[in-house]
């Protein structure tokens, strides 16, 4: 009788935690839509959650030691050497070099402009590794060529925010980065694991402008012509960046540097191009290194504020209380996994991909892993859903960033999008019956 009502009692206070970890993630989610910043959110709600919990020893004891313990570790270390590669690409002319050297091959076809704004996309997200980054500075280099040529303005916008995303997919990440260390999976494989879905959603995108403009001539018009020499010039100035990239990847997938190693060589490569072609005088380097500090402060703190929120929601047993919820639904995995898809898609709309990942990725690992999901191809399905929604409607991040810019209605820019949403759920539908498309690369390092 005595065994009977202790285990009652076990049983009731689970219960208890795993109603405090739901209403901890709500309280969370109403923190981050009040705009506090989303480090002090997450060490808030993690904090009074052990508080409540646990008593005041367990709760200062995290506070304490956590924040500490998990941001000592070497592959944080990778996101400053990133970062401030991608500032350096930001703040100098090596992205138009990238965009004028695509314009250069591309821009003659029938929507050459538009393909060349989204390859050259995909470049700058591999070398910046932020969607907003590539936002922007494509905004700027591509929609003056684009309104010159008299591009449909829907097309026109659509192909710098369809384009924008590829940067959270296409390595580095940060995305990556980021599941990887709540995941404890390798970061350098899944660099691997985005770059061929990366590459088949450049090539997606680029058939689906073609095929919209030659059905329709007056949405994307032929772009000028060059000469083969005139060609060979522009891919000669960018060259320096190309190699520097391969330099990059090749030395995480042949195991000859560490991914923290690659991005300081990545880092010193494009401080060096900068130099040599004179584009980063004293003033322009402080501006970079303020930039790159205070993106890298913002994203440690959150870092450890995600720890203290981890080790609560944890201690709720609600991520276990998900794992046997979802095995025990007695589903085809699939089902699970479209849902998990649709749960990505609206949250990709008003989220950014980090917190979104911070937020859901804890929860969802151990459920879909136990499905039999392999965790890197888990990984790249996570970004690639959380790309698609960035750009998806009502209110997809990226297509506001260009609406804002471009001075083009939201709605005019969903019109041109809709031929690189079909493009996007097709990459996806792929890499879920073709998983091998994801784990190649990785499965031979």
């Amino acid at each position: 009788m005595r065994i009977k009502l202790m285990r009652q009692k076990k049983e009731l206070r689970q219960l208890s935690n795993e109603i405090i970890g739901l209403i901890g993630i709500v309280v969370l989610l109403i923190l981050i839509c009040s705009r506090v910043w989303i480090g002090a959110a997450l060490a808030i709600v993690g904090f009074f959650g052990l508080l409540i919990m646990s008593g005041s020893s367990q709760a200062f004891s995290t506070l304490g030691t956590a924040p500490y313990m998990n941001i000592d570790n070497y592959t944080i270390t990778a996101i400053p050497m990133f970062t401030l590669m991608g500032m350096v690409i930001a703040e100098t002319s090596i992205g138009k070099g990238l965009y004028e050297a695509a314009y250069r091959f591309l821009g003659r076809k029938n929507g050459g402009v538009a393909s060349a704004t989204v390859v050259a996309s995909g470049l700058m997200g591999a070398i910046t590794g932020s969607d907003n980054v590539s936002c922007v500075i494509m905004s700027k280099l591509a929609l003056p060529e684009l309104k010159r040529f008299k591009y449909n303005d829907g097309l026109a916008t659509a192909s710098v925010a369809a384009g924008a995303p590829l940067a959270i997919i296409i390595p580095p990440s940060m995305a990556f980065i980021m599941y990887g260390m709540l995941t404890e999976q390798s970061v350098g494989k899944l660099f691997m694991a985005g770059l061929i879905p990366g590459a088949i959603l450049v090539s997606v995108f680029v058939l689906a402008i073609s095929i919209s403009c030659n059905r329709n001539k007056t949405l994307g018009p032929k772009g000028d012509k060059f000469t083969l020499k005139e060609k060979m010039n522009a891919l000669v100035g960018v060259l320096p960046t190309i190699i520097l990239f391969l330099l990059v990847l090749g030395g995480i997938y042949f195991g000859i540097c560490t991914t923290t190693e690659a991005g300081a060589i990545g880092a010193l490569g494009a401080i060096i191009i900068a130099g040599v072609t004179k584009q980063l005088s004293a003033k322009k380097m402080y501006t970079i290194l303020r930039a790159t500090v205070v993106a890298v402060g913002f994203v440690i703190f959150m870092i450890a504020g995600t720890f203290i929120f981890i080790k609560f929601i944890t201690l709720s047993h609600v991520p276990l209380a998900l794992t046997e919820l979802i095995i025990g639904m007695e589903v085809n995995r699939f089902i699970v996994l479209l849902a998990v898809a649709i749960m990505y898609l609206v949250l990709g709309m008003i989220m950014p991909h980090i917190p979104m990942m911070i937020l859901t990725v804890p929860l969802l690992f151990p459920a879909m892993t136990a499905l039999g999901f392999d965790p890197i191809w888990f990984g790249c399905f996570v970004v690639m859903m959380m790309a698609l929604g960035a750009i998806s409607p009502p209110i997809g991040m990226d297509v506001f960033i260009v609406a804002g810019i471009s001075k083009v209605p939201v709605l005019e820019i969903y019109k041109g999008m809709i031929p690189f949403l079909i493009a996007d759920v097709a990459v996806i539908i792929l890499i879920c019956v073709f998983p091998q498309i994801v784990t190649f690369l990785p499965s031979l390092m």
